[in-house]
């Protein structure tokens, strides 16, 4: 540690009585010093500070007026932190400032002779304190003391805190107590008394503090941290801890849609670390996502904090306004996230809004299953889900703070959207998208991270916990089709950033691989043929394609069109592999899934038969190569081979065909229907022939959920439109997600 020589010792002066009655008292405590002139003081009403000097603070005169004058500062937290001791290299700066010295020729003023030599980490004493006020202005009886803060009640905390003073007794040899360390608030008071009985202060301010807003979980730290500044000038992130933080690495990824920013800090000494990842798009929004990552025993806490300048207004829309009716009577067993805590919107002093769709912090455990073939399954065990954000408005000045806590042994994920502009173009758009996440909250994205958002996976996928709290990134959640729906509808930005967020994601997943890998095991796939992940799942790939195709150009996606190309070759190629379920010599179905380290085909269901066979056609159009058309009349004639055995007494379809040809499982509710009226539609600008079979099995589908009463989705309503059969919309109510 560096070593200066210094001498720091308090003045003896009160903080108990006015500016104009100060007493200064020898060691037999006669009086031997009274201030002869009366000094000036102007109440000044003025924004707070700092969220731990409100206006009941007890210094705040002092405080208030030593950082006006640029002699102390606060943390970049805005703390000034009063309880906390003050440093010899601190209480050094705040001198040179005060007597208007360079940095660098303050120190002689206070060197010392002997042994009195201190580091400029070690905490301020008394003794110091006196006689380096002593030798900075010139004052006499530097053994004498008067109404040190003596005694403090706690029981209001750190804002409510009002000393209590009593004078300290001084003996022949000096101090009671000289060793005793100086926090920052008497710091501040004995360092404004000296200055003001030196002339050097001619008016005493007394500040009028206006009240500071808090959330009602909005933690002060009194005690040293480590801040760290992140990125942006204009809006300042810092990194905060109770352990120390180390840069280490940044990253810029560079899309034609949007920039990564990646920065990896250590924190602690146990191994922990934290990456954020600024995702910025041209729009000038960005998502924020923070990823605590702890191997230790030992818990660790960090806080994201982010300052937003000139605000004259805010509030908090909170979702949880809307109560989540949990059901568990599915294959996905109990979810116990949520939705995001809520959309923070804030009213500049230009007027202009500017808003923060904040996320709630998910701690989890990183699961992982090995198989012989070298495949891995992976999959996060849900800890828990937390409220993150708490915040202050400290004068103009919005102070957020997102927390990761975490146990040990564990991960923390946190997100947040900050846009330039309203995300939503009403209130009306905001609140009926809030009780959408509320209603189907099972399929409505939550959970965000830089890689991708997490889901509750089926309780048939492993390695599932015992607890049943098992997330994966599914990769049709992964595209955010409600979104892209929104969007075109409404315009909302939030959608507009979700859809980019989304083509990032899905760009990540891939990689360098030549398809989309669903890289978590189903028990059902292994049970029936021993597929472990990594495999190709048709459908999954079937609707990344679609999702490419019908959105990617127009959100500045190089090359949008390539994934629907690829992804109808690699249908094509699946018979010469003998991925395929003949039905004869021209006709057959593709199997639903691609292992890649087995050797194996397996069952194909009706919903991927006719995704696959769609997306045939649309590559048939869309490119003009006849292998696509000739792979669509060859799935499209096994369909009308076996149109008997597929529908069933009830008018539902049966869900799969095996490769020994026969027949099982309940068929999904509204998805099959959906995807026969889209065969319907490309077929009858391509071959009419095929029509009468489709029209009788949407039909037969449509017959099925009036009986049951299942109702229809709104996909299902404008299709049977566009195709002119509403006279088969099914009975019911509307639905916006597919059962």
């Amino acid at each position: 540690m560096k070593k200066i020589h210094t001498l720091f010792f308090a003045l003896a002066l009160t903080v108990a009585m006015p500016t104009s009655a100060t007493i200064v008292l020898a060691i037999d405590d006669t009086p031997i010093m009274e201030k002869t002139k009366s000094v000036e003081s102007e109440v000044v009403t003025t924004a707070a500070k700092f969220t731990d000097i409100p206006n009941s603070h007890w210094a705040k005169n002092e405080v208030m007026q030593l950082v006006e004058m640029g002699i102390m500062v606060g943390d970049g937290d805005m703390q000034f932190r009063p309880d906390m001791e003050m440093t010899v290299g601190e209480a050094a700066k705040s001198f040179a400032k005060a007597l208007q010295l360079q940095e660098e020729s303050f120190l002689p003023i206070f060197t010392g002779e002997g042994n009195n030599t201190f580091g400029i980490e070690d905490s301020l004493t008394q003794r110091q304190m006196v006689y380096t006020i002593e030798r900075a202005f010139n004052l006499q009886n530097a053994n004498t003391l008067i109404d040190w803060p003596s005694i403090r009640s706690s029981s209001e905390g750190i804002a409510g805190i009002v000393p209590q003073y009593g004078a300290l007794k001084v003996t022949q040899n000096g101090l009671v107590n000289p060793g005793a360390m100086i926090d920052r608030a008497s710091f501040a008071v004995v360092l404004h008394q000296a200055l003001v009985e030196s002339g050097k202060i001619a008016i005493a301010k007394k500040y009028e503090l206006t009240d500071l807003e808090l959330s009602a979980n909005f933690i002060r730290i009194p005690l040293n941290v480590s801040l760290m500044k992140v990125s942006f000038d204009e809006h300042p992130i810092y990194l905060r801890s109770a352990e120390n933080i180390l840069f280490t690495n940044h990253t810029r990824i560079d899309n034609s849609f949007s920039r990564d920013n990646i920065y990896t800090y250590d924190v602690g000494e146990q191994g922990a670390t934290i990456e954020l990842t600024v995702r910025s798009f041209d729009n000038g929004d960005y998502f924020l996502f923070s990823k605590l990552e702890n191997p230790s025993k030992s818990a660790v806490t960090v806080d994201v904090i982010q300052k937003e300048n000139e605000v004259e207004s805010f509030g908090l829309t909170r979702y949880d306004r809307y109560k989540i009716k949990r059901s568990d009577q599915d294959v996905f067993g109990s979810d116990t996230t949520s939705y995001p805590t809520g959309l923070l919107r804030f009213v500049k002093q230009d007027g202009t809004v500017k808003e923060r769709m904040v996320g709630q912090s998910y701690i989890s455990k990183q699961l992982s299953l090995e198989y012989e073939d070298d495949g891995y399954s992976y999959m996060r065990q849900l800890l828990g889900e937390k409220e993150a954000l708490s915040y202050a408005q400290v004068g103009t000045t919005l102070l957020s703070v997102h927390t990761l806590d975490s146990k040990g042994d564990d991960i923390v994920d946190q997100w947040y959207m900050n846009a330039d502009d309203q995300l939503f173009e009403s209130d009306e758009n905001m609140e009926s998208w809030m009780l959408e996440s509320a209603t189907y909250y099972k399929k409505r994205n939550n959970w965000y991270t830089a890689g991708g958002p997490f889901n509750k996976m089926a309780t048939t996928t492993e390695p599932m916990p015992d607890t049943g709290q098992g997330y994966g990134r599914n990769l049709l959640l992964l595209k955010e089709d409600r979104a892209l729906v929104l969007y075109n509808e409404q315009e909302d930005r939030y959608f507009e950033n979700l859809i980019f967020n989304s083509f990032v994601n899905l760009k990540n997943f891939k990689g360098d691989k030549d398809y989309w890998e669903t890289e978590v095991t189903s028990t059902y796939l292994k049970d029936l043929y021993d597929i472990t992940a990594p495999f190709i799942d048709t459908r999954f790939n079937e609707q990344i394609a679609l999702f490419y195709y019908n959105s990617g150009a127009d959100f500045g996606v190089e090359n949008a069109k390539e994934p629907l190309r690829n992804y109808a070759d690699l249908l094509v190629s699946q018979k010469s592999k003998g991925n395929i379920i003949p039905v004869n010599d021209k006709s057959f179905y593709i199997s639903d899934y691609f292992p890649i380290a087995q050797e194996v085909t397996t069952h194909a269901s009706m919903n991927h038969v006719l995704g696959g066979m769609n997306i045939l056609l649309m590559a048939y159009n869309e490119f003009d190569d006849q292998k696509y058309i000739d792979t669509a009349r060859a799935i499209q004639t096994a369909i009308a081979a076996d149109k008997e055995d597929w529908l069933r007494d009830s008018g539902d379809i049966w869900y799969r065909i095996s490769p020994l040809r026969d027949y099982k499982g309940d068929d999904y509710k509204h998805l099959t229907l959906e995807d026969l009226i889209n065969s319907y539609k490309l077929w009858r600008d391509i071959d009419p022939t095929y029509l009468p079979l489709l029209e009788e099995m949407i039909a037969s589908k449509a017959s099925f959920l009036s009986n049951e009463q299942l109702g229809y989705t709104t996909k299902i309503k404008n299709g049977l439109r566009d195709i002119d059969l509403m006279q088969y919309l099914p009975e019911g109510e509307e639905r916006t997600d597919a059962l």
